[in-house]
This record gives structure tokens, C-alpha cells and sequence, in this order.
């Protein structure tokens, strides 16, 4: 059965009355672009599993091993390349920010959470197995991993006491930003946001790379490069890969034909459709939807 839930970007990450989610996520050794570029409005700690990689966060990157840990801050561009044809696994810790809030704005508030959140305190991003606090770090983040997977009386309660010890040594390592250097990224990465969220919010029409260049004011060679750049991924590839996982969620979740479904998600074609579905997904519309429909029989 393949695991098409880790390749959505749009993921929920837990609830309103516990958001936090563990995802597990094992990624496709014939992509050299193992986690294609997205943002989120929560936190995230990634902790390596097997393999390597090199992770990308806005314009910095990180080549990270097994047992490395990465700290992906709020609406922060990140993505993960291959290391020679290595297999990357990870598991990572999503979580709102108000699962750490304190409930009036208390010192706690004021002097540990707040200043992370807004970046006046610039947190560590990778924290190496080498290092020793790092390790102990690790060690909580497979603790909340078990956790969570068990569910076991009072689970909540102790994912999020151990999410408090690890903030803690987290903050204990940061630093206070210095107000003088800006990002000099902030204005790029806002550019390809807007492309992307466009993407997102269009995706079932055509769209031509004239029209996404105009949005930020390139013209369309200099558009391909910015994207590719950005990503590692052309823009009409990033745009087949996302229309590609929204056809998967309404083939699973909807009775509409796949010629219907391949209209919806803005392919004219349905031969291109189902060669670009194989590519990315190694099987086709038709035994994705076979599945659905055995799994809907199996159940009472």
C-alpha cells in the first residue's frame, strides 16, 4: 500500500485541542527531490532515520545524516535533496505554537516562547549528533515518537512535558538576533511564496509560465531560473507533482471518474495525466481508486 498521506503538503497537524502531530515519512529513492519545497505555520523537529540528505531551509541547507535533528521554524521554505541515491527516512514532530502557550502572557511567555517565535532570539536550525545536548534532544524527540504512537493514559500530557525539556535546552543554545543584519532572503522567499500559493490556488486551470512570471515581475527565463533555484524543481514539475496529489485525495475520497478527476486537477489529456500519475506515484489512477474500493467493502 503506498503511503500517499506523507507526500501532501497540506497535512493536518493534529487538532485544536492537541496540535501536534508525528508524521513518519520514507522517501522515494527514484527522485533526486525527496521532500519537494513547502512551508507550514507550525514548528517542526525532524529527526533522521536512515540515510542522508541535503535539507534545504529557505536559502540555507544542511547536509544531515541519521540521527541528526533539524529545527524548522513557523512559514519557514524547506525541501530535502538525495545524497548519492541514499535512501533519506525521517520522522517529525509538528506542532501549533499554542501547544506550548501559557494561557495568560506570563514571564514563561515573555522571556522563553515569544522571543523564538518572532525571531528576536534566533534559534539553532541543525543540531548535530556530535554534540551532546543535541543528542539529549534526540533522545526526548523519540520519546514523544513513542508516545504518540501508543497513546497510552496521559500521553498528552507527557509529549508535552517533554517538548518543554527539549524548548528548554533549545533555548538555552540560542542567540539574540542581531537587529543590524536582515535576512537578505526575506524578499526572494516572499517572491516564491506568491508563486506558489498561486499555484495552489489555481492549480485546476491552465497556466502558462508568462503568467506566474508576471506576478513577481520577471520576465520568463529569468522566472525559470528563480524557481529552479529556489526548489531544485522546474515550475511546470512543481505544479504536475501538487495537481498529481490532489487527484490522489479526490480519487480516494470522492466517486467521480478519473477522467473527471484528471479535468479537475487541470490536465486536458487523460494519457498525459495517467503517464505523469505513474511517474510520480509508480501505479496508476485505476489501481489507486481498485484499492479504495476493496478497502471500502472491508469495512463493516
Amino acid at each position: 500500500m503506498i503511503n500517499y498521506d506523507k507526500m501532501r503538503e497540506a497535512i493536518p497537524h493534529g487538532d485544536a485541542m492537541f496540535p501536534l502531530k508525528v508524521h513518519e515519512v520514507v522517501t522515494d529513492l527514484e527522485f533526486p527531490e525527496r521532500l519537494n519545497c513547502h512551508w507550514h505555520d507550525e514548528i517542526e523537529f525532524l529527526v533522521v532515520t536512515k540515510g542522508e540528505a541535503v535539507f534545504h531551509i529557505n536559502e540555507r541547507q544542511y547536509q544531515v545524516k541519521e540521527g541528526d535533528v533539524l529545527f524548522i521554524h513557523s512559514n519557514d521554505l524547506h525541501s530535502a535533496s538525495a545524497v548519492n541515491e541514499l535512501p533519506f527516512e525521517f520522522f517529525a514532530v509538528v506542532f501549533h505554537t499554542s501547544f506550548l502557550d501559557s494561557c495568560f502572557h506570563d514571564s514563561i511567555q515573555q522571556k522563553y516562547l515569544t522571543p523564538v517565535y518572532q525571531n528576536v532570539i534566533v534559534a539553532k536550525e541543525y543540531l548535530s549528533s556530535e554534540l551532546e545536548w543535541c543528542r539529549t534532544i534526540h533522545s526526548l524527540l523519540c520519546e514523544i515518537r513513542l508516545l504518540f504512537q501508543e497513546q497510552s493514559v496521559c500521553f498528552e500530557l507527557q509529549i508535552k512535558a517533554r517538548l518543554l525539556d527539549i524548548w528548554s535546552l533549545f533555548y538555552a543554545h540560542a542567540k539574540p538576533f542581531n537587529l543590524t543584519k536582515q535576512k537578505d532572503n526575506d524578499y526572494r522567499i516572499n517572491r516564491l511564496k506568491t508563486v506558489m500559493t498561486y499555484l495552489k490556488d489555481n492549480y485546476s486551470s491552465k497556466i502558462t509560465l508568462r503568467e506566474l512570471a508576471s506576478l513577481i515581475g520577471l520576465c520568463e527565463g529569468q522566472f525559470c531560473r528563480f524557481f529552479k533555484s529556489m526548489t531544485r524543481m522546474s515550475a511546470m514539475d512543481y505544479l504536475n507533482h501538487y495537481r498529481i496529489m490532489q487527484s490522489i485525495t479526490l480519487l480516494n475520497e470522492t466517486d467521480k471518474t478519473i477522467t473527471e478527476i484528471a479535468g479537475m486537477c487541470g490536465f486536458n489529456n487523460i494519457s498525459y495525466f495517467n503517464k505523469l500519475f505513474l511517474k510520480y506515484m509508480h501505479t496508476t489512477p485505476s489501481e489507486v481508486r481498485r484499492q479504495k474500493n476493496m478497502a471500502s467493502m472491508d469495512t463493516p
